[in-house]
């Protein structure tokens, strides 16, 4: 149990790391988060940027445990697990299931102006969110930091 929420935390904060791209993607003109904020306004009827926030926290922790699965199985590098897992995400998700869902063209359709800037905050994701899982167990649990430093000390 506490491998997932370690994954969920992990994915919650791949997609913190994806905010800053996103946000200067799209001050310079970019097409980014097309899809979070059509299905907000799907559900909502308007856009809200709480519900935003929270929705791309909560699909971003999700996204995460196949990921941490991935990690904990293959023994994998997390850099390059990372980058193929967040490319992956954006190919099977953003780039094919939800240009289907809402009936849109592809961006593969649309060209590399509607590919590049979606796949960067993508692989940023992916690098962040492998980055924080392979940190190990440590890094979450106060119990086991403060045991492994009595350890230490104890073998000093």
């Amino acid at each position: 149990m506490k491998s997932i929420w370690r994954a969920l935390i992990a994915g919650m904060v791949g997609s913190l790391a994806m905010v800053p791209f996103g946000i200067l993607l799209r001050a310079t003109g970019h097409r980014v988060n097309v899809y979070g904020e059509l299905l907000i306004q799907t559900l909502l009827g308007h856009p809200s940027p709480v519900a935003m926030f929270v929705q791309h926290l909560a699909i971003g922790g999700a996204s995460a445990v196949p990921l941490a699965f991935l990690l904990r199985r293959t023994r994998a590098a997390p850099l390059p697990l990372g980058l193929a897992y967040g490319a992956a995400m954006w190919v099977a998700v953003n780039s094919f299931a939800l240009p289907l869902a809402f009936g849109r063209a592809t961006p593969w359709q649309l060209g590399w102006e509607a590919i590049w800037p979606s796949l960067l905050v993508h692989l940023v994701y992916g690098i962040a969110t492998a980055l924080f899982i392979a940190r190990g167990p440590a890094s979450l649990s106060v119990e086991h930091s403060a045991h492994h430093a009595a350890e230490e000390e104890i073998q000093s």
